[in-house]
């Protein structure tokens, strides 16, 4: 079951809003209304947006904060690696919080012929559906929302990534409209501020996005279809799709769980040493600048990461010990830090990444590709350096590393998993890599099943999250038709 009443989720959404101060003075009208139920007659665009971008960040975050471990970026106490999980927190974020608000603001945007809302609110759900599909494959959309429906069936992840095409097609169509006289977004648009030209980018990359996560249905086909996507999609960093927090009441989330959290002697996330080893020079030759950017070591002369599944322990430090962790200086775990979705180096990886399969007509094991190719793998590099704020000469010795700097006629889809990997830290988009190239130990070098392995999986790695227990009591029969084992891969890349 998707919801109960549709005031319950806007209500918990509006008090976001207030938190984000997006909407400060709103709560007139008649004072007689009951204060604690909030209904959607009585919430404009501009209140429902904020809560809705919050949200799906919040949602981007719990699902990294899993997959981030699976795709060993970072290790967690526990004593099973690849355990079960479903993913409660992002369940509620996406479906009561995120799309069961988008739906309203739907009907009320076609109701105020608010054409640049309606087009946010494609996107939205487009990027919502997104992340549910590639947690639980199956999931509830084409009847979810329908009154008196407490039980809607699941479509099928290709169902799915159809509609999302057809979403970011019609969002597009509506964002490219003239602006309205009186419903324009402005400051309740917490990504862009208003922006419509960067949600048109942020559509298309979605599209290059989902056509590349379908590379084993047909690589070369799936490389062209992000590629005719690209030209319109990011250009530069200031596009990039990311939520911003501040140092008051809106902390970014990895600062409480990874940073507060281990101040106070509670479990916390360190960097897994699949990562640290890829950027401290131990599986790679070079020693990678972003390093002391992103992870803390308390000033000790080497990085060691976490194993995966052995929390806390590095064989190859001096006391066995990992060093790593995360502070409040430490970029991805500030109080202020964004939590970032999208970005143009990511569009760069894939560009290269689908450049490379056409070029080799599809081969993923071939060397060489042509200059564009390399040329986008290089900014790729540069773009998620400058975004960091790597030195702009740490950058360039960097990249002229002669392990980095191959030449087009050296480049491997390796190199640029390599490099896209460390870009998108904390990104479950990393996970989806992972999962489309069969967790390939050519391809993602060093890569091997974590320790403590999850039995249940009989050594092999897992594939996706299993349904909330809130939605198995309340709709289980259709729970029950799409459950699959968490070892079974999914529609996109089997």
């Amino acid at each position: 079951m998707i919801r109960s009443k549709k005031y319950i989720s806007i209500l918990a959404s509006i008090l976001i809003v207030f938190s984000f101060a997006a909407c400060e003075n709103y709560l007139g009208g008649d004072t007689n209304q009951d204060p604690n139920r909030v209904f959607e007659d009585d919430i404009g665009l501009d209140a429902l947006l904020p809560p809705v971008l919050v949200s799906t960040s919040e949602a981007h975050y719990s699902i990294a904060f899993t997959f981030s471990r699976y795709a060993q970026h970072i290790s967690f106490v526990g004593d099973v690696a690849q355990e079960e999980t479903s993913l409660n927190g992002a369940w509620t974020e996406i479906y009561l919080a995120s799309l069961n608000n988008l739906d309203v603001m739907e009907q009320k945007a076609v109701e105020a012929n608010a054409s640049h809302y309606l087009g946010i609110v494609k996107v939205m759900q487009a990027y919502n559906l997104s992340m549910a599909t590639n947690a639980w494959e199956n999931i509830p959309w084409s009847n979810a929302f329908q009154e008196g429906d407490f039980s809607p069936s699941y479509d099928t992840q290709e169902q799915i990534y159809s509609d999302i095409q057809t979403l970011l097609d019609d969002g597009i169509a509506e964002l490219q409209k003239s602006p309205s006289e009186f419903n324009e977004p402005g400051s309740d648009d917490v990504i862009y501020g208003g922006d419509i030209s960067k949600w048109i980018k942020t559509a298309y990359a979605l599209k290059a996005r989902n056509a590349i996560h379908t590379t084993e249905k047909g690589a070369v086909s799936a490389a062209n279809d992000a590629l005719s996507a690209l030209p319109n999609a990011y250009s530069s960093n200031a596009d990039d799709f990311q939520v911003a927090y501040n140092t008051d009441k809106n902390l970014n989330p990895w600062h409480t769980s990874a940073y507060l959290a281990a101040q106070t002697g509670n479990p916390a996330p360190d960097h897994a040493d699949q990562l640290i080893d890829m950027m401290n020079g131990t599986t790679y030759p070079e020693e990678d600048p972003r390093l002391p950017i992103i992870a803390s070591n308390g000033g000790a002369a080497e990085y060691y990461g976490s194993e995966s599944g052995n929390y806390g322990v590095n064989q190859d430090a001096p006391d066995n010990s990992s060093n790593t962790a995360f502070s409040d200086e430490t970029f991805h775990s500030r109080a202020d830090a964004p939590i970032i979705m999208m970005t143009y180096a990511e569009m760069k990886f894939i560009e290269a990444e689908a450049r490379f399969l056409v070029d080799n007509g599809g081969d993923e094991t071939a060397t060489g590709a042509t200059q564009q190719a390399y040329e986008a793998y290089m900014e790729g590099i540069q773009a998620n350096m400058d975004k960091l704020g790597v030195s702009t000469a740490e950058r360039d010795d960097y990249m002229s590393e002669p392990s980095v700097d191959v030449g087009a006629a050296n480049l491997t889809m390796e190199l640029i998993m390599k490099e896209k990997f460390k870009a998108l830290f904390l990104n479950p988009e990393v996970y989806n890599d992972y999962r489309r190239y069969d967790w390939d130990s050519a391809i993602f070098t060093d890569l091997a099943l974590p320790a403590n392995h999850n039995p249940e999986l009989n050594g092999e790695w897992i594939q996706r999250a299993v349904y909330p227990s809130s939605e198995l009591s309340r709709n289980s029969e259709e729970v029950q038709k799409a459950q699959k084992d968490i070892g079974t891969p999914m529609w996109f890349y089997n």
